[in-house]
């Protein structure tokens, strides 16, 4: 009888477990970690810092922080000879790889103890005659265009069609293009300018971004102008 009891005990308890409800568990809402997506590289990477601002290359990718806010960008580098992060830490000078473009590029944004990140893009164009891109002749502006955030605080930069980017300002004029030429360039490109019966073609040769947010519990706001030069 005490054999038997040993047997059938098991197998009672084994029925008794078996019918015992489990607990659902509750599954996770995934989440995107921006901090691991823009974390800063190895202080061995080029680095160009302020107390209020640090950019630091690593690859193709830069990262920026000002403040307890980081962004990374690709194809940029810092311009050393324009920035004066301790005198100006609100406007920052880059250059763009050549052959490169923001457009299209994911901007990412960690904004730490600050609210959200309002972003808006322009870009402004040069006249191009041949190869020759004339920098310091009229400009053409576009508008702010705020960025729509993909999710929070990501970002897609704005596309442009050629329509929208072959553009010169009002009083461009081939009288004042041929003065202009005639001043700063040899006579090879004055000769070119001769032939135009219109004015030429326009290409970006500088985008910028800026930045607006404000701290929580603060009245400190964040302002950064991003100028980023086009390199042909």
């Amino acid at each position: 009888m005490k054999t038997l009891l040993k047997l059938v005990l098991p197998a009672s308890l084994l029925m008794t477990a078996c019918q015992q409800t489990k607990t659902p568990v509750k599954e996770k809402p995934v989440q995107i970690d921006t901090m691991q997506l823009i974390a800063l590289p190895a202080p061995s990477a080029e680095k160009v810092a302020s107390n209020e601002v640090s950019v630091v290359s690593r690859d193709s990718t830069t990262y920026v922080r000002f403040g307890d806010c980081y962004f990374s960008l690709d194809w940029i580098s810092a311009d050393q000879q324009r920035n004066d992060f301790e005198k100006h830490p609100d406007t920052l000078y880059f250059s763009l790889a050549p052959k490169r473009t923001i457009e299209g590029q994911m901007l990412a944004i960690t904004t730490g103890e600050a609210e959200k990140i309002k972003v808006w893009q322009r870009f402004e164009t040069s006249a191009r005659i041949g190869r020759q891109i004339l920098r310091q002749w009229k400009h053409y502006r576009s508008e702010w265009e705020q960025l729509r955030p993909e999710a929070s605080n990501f970002f897609i930069c704005r596309k442009y069609t050629a329509a929208q980017t072959n553009l010169l300002p009002d009083d461009a004029t081939l009288e004042s293009l041929q003065q202009h030429v005639k001043k700063h360039y040899g006579q090879a490109l004055l000769n070119q300018v001769a032939l135009l019966e219109a004015l030429p073609e326009a290409v970006i040769t500088t985008y910028f971004l800026k930045f607006n947010g404000t701290l929580r519990n603060s009245p400190t706001k964040i302002n950064k102008l991003l100028i980023i030069q086009v390199t042909p």
